[in-house]
């Protein structure tokens, strides 16, 4: 019973939509989500494994966000840091999902980006989001799915 439950679940979340408008703006995969009535700015990145939230953003949301851990995280410098991990959850094409995210400290990752496009990206879904929903992009038809 719980299995017809679970595929009838995601026969309900499936996504076919567009990601070319991040892709001939500026060569990267975005999205716009909506996280407690404000629209955020995500980046697709299936190289990081984890999924990213903009330091700045948490802090803004810090009153209706709760920590639900600290883990450790490699940086783009190859340095180990401590990361906190809370658990966020966002609206997109009309379909809520929850999932964890690593808080960083994005100034030096996505200042280039913000300064030549006028797009300020707030944080990475990574293989983790990928993985637990079944998000497929598909750069050839520049087209993101989920089964």
């Amino acid at each position: 019973m719980p299995t017809n439950q679970n595929n009838q679940s995601r026969m309900q979340q499936n996504i076919d939509t567009p990601i070319s408008f991040g892709l001939r703006k500026i060569g990267l995969p975005l999205i716009v989500v909506n996280v407690y009535q404000q629209n955020l700015c995500f980046l697709l990145d299936t190289g990081s494994n984890k999924n990213l939230l903009d330091q700045k953003v948490y802090d803004y949301f810090k009153e209706k966000i709760k920590a639900v851990g600290s883990g450790e995280m490699f940086g783009l410098d190859g340095n180990k840091f401590v990361t906190t991990i809370i658990k966020l959850s966002f609206n997109f094409e009309n379909h809520s999902y929850t999932t964890n995210f690593n808080i960083f400290d994005s100034k030096d990752s996505f200042t280039t980006i913000e300064k030549k496009s006028d797009i300020q990206i707030h944080g990475i879904l990574g293989n983790e989001f990928f993985i637990e929903n079944e998000w497929i992009i598909d750069f050839e038809k520049l087209t993101l799915y989920s089964k």
